[in-house]
């Protein structure tokens, strides 16, 4: 069956109404009526409809059946990037909801050369790294689809430790000790909701990883090699899933 999105307001009773792929299945799959689709409206809830209506802006399905997704995994990650220049924001976005992230909060840190306004431009920029996570998770066939949050400050997310089970920081200082490495530190802990703090360009400064460690956030390395800010949140959740039994 083919696959599409609503927003979860656009389903009242057994009756689904598309919007955004109405124009994809009338002109470009060129469906009929009484054909079989399974939506999803991003919370984790996917239906099996037969639509009923067909129109380039907008069509109608009945819902036949409901079920919970079973393509998301047990562990939630959040991930708290570091704002990165250019465009590298929707890499990580992309790559971090194809492997199963519950949410991503862009973080104001010292070491970032982007800024954030809290105007009407990051309004928009949130805006687009939104829908670049509703294609990924489009795309990849998960029936959640991450948040992007508004930017927050680094002492913001210290102040939200106590949503997670784990919190963890990749820090480039302790990359070639091997004491603290990923593996260990997630081996000796039984959690279902981690944070992973994520520097940008220019890493965490000194007083960053010492209010983070003193905050009870666990600082860990990850091996010899330095990451890019763009390949530390895919690499970094590719590791949780795998020792979570997600991959």
């Amino acid at each position: 069956m083919r696959r599409f999105y609503t927003e979860p307001e656009n389903i009242s009773g057994n009756v689904a109404t598309i919007f955004e792929d109405a124009s994809h299945i009338t002109k470009v799959l060129r469906m009929e009526t009484g054909e079989k689709i399974l939506l999803f409206d991003g919370t984790g809830v996917e239906y099996v409809a037969v639509l009923t209506e067909l129109d380039a802006k907008s069509c109608r399905a009945e819902i036949i059946e409901r079920k919970i997704s079973e393509q998301e995994p047990e562990i939630k990650i959040t991930i708290f990037q570091g704002i990165p220049k250019s465009g590298k924001m929707e890499a990580i976005i992309q790559k971090s909801v194809e492997l199963g992230v519950t949410g991503i909060v862009p973080t104001a840190m010292e070491r970032c050369v982007a800024k954030l306004d809290n105007g009407k431009k990051e309004a928009e920029r949130i805006k687009r790294w939104n829908k670049v996570s509703l294609e990924a998770a489009k795309q990849c066939g998960r029936g959640f689809v991450p948040v992007v949050e508004s930017s927050i400050s680094f002492s913001d997310v210290l102040d939200r430790l106590d949503e997670f089970d784990l919190v963890i920081m990749p820090y480039e200082e302790l990359g070639h000790a091997g004491e603290c490495t990923l593996r260990k530190t997630l081996a000796v802990n039984d959690f279902k909701s981690i944070g992973v703090l994520i520097g940008p360009e220019g890493g965490f400064s000194e007083r960053e990883a010492e209010c983070a460690a003193l905050s009870g956030v666990k600082l860990v390395g990850l091996g010899k090699r330095i990451l890019r800010t763009e390949t530390v949140a895919a690499a970094i959740t590719s590791v949780i899933m795998y020792e979570k039994g997600e991959m």
